[in-house]
């Protein structure tokens, strides 16, 4: 199966992280959690974020969604934020779409939608149904609340079932702005600095384009579950991370990556790509340091994150987008991290049509 496009979209709404800061100055009032979120946002890479929350703070005939910690001490309750999922998703998921040539869109046979941050049902497939040229008959997957590793969930779902739907359409959407907690907690201020929001539309099918998915695996570690958890909680969801979890990755991720290339027949030297979800600055740093990474290598991983943030699933597209538009040869591999403990690999093959 062949990655033939890639579309990605952010809502209209950029932030520098210096800003932001004063945005959330509602739920973190004292100085000292104000100074903790000051060092925090120094240390995640990031420079803009993307958030469609700061809408729901701006419209002029409602008041603010998030409101000071005196009137709204847990933020807004779940309903709220699903409602306000609904509104946003469905112009971004449409944007990501449009980027995809129509004609290609109005042929797939099945639809693949990725969401960890919404609740609802129909999700973001209603707005590609209704407003896209997705067809009706498509059959249809969702594959929701499996983290930022879910992107690449879905090629593999897709390359698994490209013999009976050799025409696939995967679409991710992540609004976690929306989901913004009012806690202290080290972990959940550490997700508040980082996550961001974005859609990425991938159109996969059996027509030879310059970017062939070779292989697709995923790995549990569940003796490691506890050290990524997310989970809806009576305002918005929630995440829960351990600060060992970069170690536990480090520690596990090149016998797994090994076995994953000799199921492919592939050579370790022959990977001379490298798209890793980037789920914080720690992250990078260690899969770099397991994998025995130049620095150059994860380029493109640390330029997104500058660039968006963390938005889940989405991430890891904007990063293939990014390294397919430089025109690579020889294979790659993406890789991304989700609750469980989940490693999703994917190998790619970088070629001339």
């Amino acid at each position: 199966m062949f990655i033939q496009q890639v579309g990605c979209a952010v809502p209209p709404h950029p932030i520098s992280q210096s800003d932001w800061l004063d945005v959330v100055r509602v739920a973190y009032a004292d100085e000292r959690t104000q100074t903790l979120l000051r060092r925090l946002i120094r240390n995640t890479g990031i420079d803009t974020r993307h958030l469609a929350a700061l809408a729901f703070q701006s419209q002029a005939d409602a008041p603010p969604m998030f409101r000071p910690y005196a009137e709204q001490p847990t933020g807004p309750g779940f309903g709220d934020r699903s409602r306000a999922f609904d509104v946003a998703a469905a112009p971004l998921v449409q944007e990501a779409v449009a980027a995809l040539d129509r004609a290609a869109v109005a042929e797939v046979d099945a639809l693949i939608t990725v969401s960890c941050t919404h609740a609802s049902s129909p999700g973001i497939e209603l707005g590609l149904l209704q407003h896209a040229q997705v067809p009706r008959a498509a059959q249809r997957w969702n594959l929701g609340f499996m983290g930022c590793s879910a992107g690449l969930a879905g090629v593999r779902l897709a390359h698994s079932i490209r013999q009976q739907h050799p025409s696939v359409l995967l679409v991710t959407c992540e609004l976690s702005s929306l989901h913004f907690q009012y806690h202290s907690e080290l972990d959940q201020m550490t997700a508040n600095a980082l996550f961001a929001d974005g859609a990425a539309a991938v159109l996969l099918g059996e027509k030879p384009s310059p970017v062939r998915v070779a292989g697709a695996r995923c790995v549990s570690l569940p003796e490691a579950a506890d050290q990524m958890v997310w989970f809806a909680d009576d305002c918005g969801l929630r995440l829960r991370l351990s600060p060992e979890l970069p170690d536990t990755l480090a520690r596990h991720l090149p016998a797994v990556l090994a076995a994953f290339l000799d199921s492919c027949n592939v050579r370790r030297a022959e990977i001379d790509h490298w798209m890793v979800h980037p789920g914080g600055p720690r992250i990078l740093d260690s899969v770099e340091q397991a994998l025995a990474l130049p620095r150059e290598a994860l380029a493109a991983s640390r330029d997104v994150l500058r660039r968006f943030g963390n938005m889940s699933s989405s991430t890891i597209h904007f990063i293939l987008d990014q390294v397919r538009r430089s025109s690579p040869r020889g294979y790659g591999v993406a890789i991304a991290f989700g609750p469980g403990l989940t490693i999703e690999l994917v190998l790619l093959e970088f070629r001339s049509t």
